[in-house]
């Protein structure tokens, strides 16, 4: 099944170097946005999962290099995590106020980074859904009741199709998110490689690995499946198998893709979620290993699983410092994005640090 894309109908364009505002009748291009600068796009009817209005980001660079990244922000579903102030991201600020931090892939400034020339499309996170849901849910929460929008496809999708009409053949696209993006990288990797068939194709998820309980009822909350690929390659991407029945299926359609995956050993923030799923923080690490593991057999996947708790790499600093027995992890990276499958990579003193000099 497929949600209808919301035409776009652009209400302001901000750029962020300049700090102006220019007002727009009409969606811009992206020859007409200023190349290497933020754009802010704020699309008629999509909303975030308390009614607030949706937007999503645009650097233009290389028109021939695109990076889709979705951004990360927690989850719910059900009364606790919903309620307000719950473990989630609800509403997207501007582009300083969420991009303004990161570091990592974002410091284009930076002749380290191996896609800073990459033009990037920004899907910012505020559905509660990991970027997978079309359904609109009551909870009660203390006697009142709370409505959720999981419209995660929706937006998802709005900012996509912006990005099939302004970039129509990349050479080289990289599908990539972090904590709850890497799960919306994922669950739209099909369809992007797709779109551009004749690209290189890289998908990677950071800090996202999918391990839930069997009591997990997420899925179902956030009706995930009416929009999985239908092929029957995903036929296994359901329950505790979902995230690595999604990776197996983009593997066997697009087995000239590079896949991979990163995490730490003991993920804190991942292990919190576990918990809120009625887990222990041991089973994570146990379930984290097996599922790796098996992804590792496919052909074309490879993980990268580092030391210590720490939460996401891509937009840290620690992107250029995390290194496991001697491998660094932005060298790895970079090699992944520039048409090489790096080896596997797995820390054995998993707590202590090793910093890259």
């Amino acid at each position: 099944m497929r949600v209808l894309i919301r035409q776009l109908a652009v209400l302001s364009l901000m750029v962020l170097a300049a700090g102006i505002v220019l007002a727009q009748d009409s969606p811009p291009t992206v020859a007409d946005l200023p190349e290497g600068e933020w754009s802010t796009f704020t699309p008629e009817g999509a909303m975030c999962a308390r009614g607030t209005p949706y937007s999503f980001f645009v650097r233009p660079a290389d028109p021939a290099k695109l990076m889709v990244y979705f951004q990360g922000g927690g989850a719910c579903w059900n009364g606790f995590s919903c309620q307000p102030g719950g473990p989630f991201d609800d509403s997207v600020g501007t582009v300083e106020e969420e991009i303004g931090s990161y570091h990592g892939i974002f410091n284009a400034s930076n002749p380290a980074n191996p896609i800073a020339d990459y033009s990037i499309v920004f899907v910012p996170y505020c559905t509660a859904d990991v970027h997978t849901g079309e359904a609109q849910r009551d909870f009660t929460v203390f006697g009142s009741t709370v409505p959720i929008q999981f419209n995660g496809v929706a937006n998802a999708r709005t900012a996509l199709n912006w990005a099939y009409t302004n970039y129509q053949s990349p050479e080289s696209v990289l599908v990539t998110g972090s904590s709850a993006g890497a799960y919306g990288a994922i669950y739209h990797a099909a369809s992007v490689f797709t779109q551009y068939p004749d690209a290189d194709h890289v998908v990677l998820g950071d800090a996202g690995v999918g391990v839930s309980t069997g009591s997990f009822d997420g899925f179902d909350v956030w009706n995930l499946a009416a929009n999985l690929p239908a092929d029957e390659a995903f036929s296994g991407a359901q329950g505790t198998s979902l995230t690595n029945g999604l990776y197996t299926g983009v593997s066997e359609l697009f087995p000239d893709a590079r896949l991979a995956q990163y995490t730490t050993y003991a993920d804190d923030v991942q292990v919190l979620f576990y918990r809120f799923m009625s887990g222990s923080p041991a089973d994570w690490t146990t379930g984290m290993v097996s599922q790796l593991e098996a992804l590792n057999l496919l052909p074309n996947f490879r993980s990268f699983i580092g030391w210590g708790n720490s939460h996401t790499i891509l937009a840290s600093p620690l992107f250029y410092q995390m290194q496991v027995d001697g491998v660094s992890f932005r060298d790895w990276f970079a090699e992944l994005v520039n048409g090489e499958l790096p080896e596997t990579v797995a820390c054995t003193d998993c707590e202590s640090e090793e910093l890259a000099g």
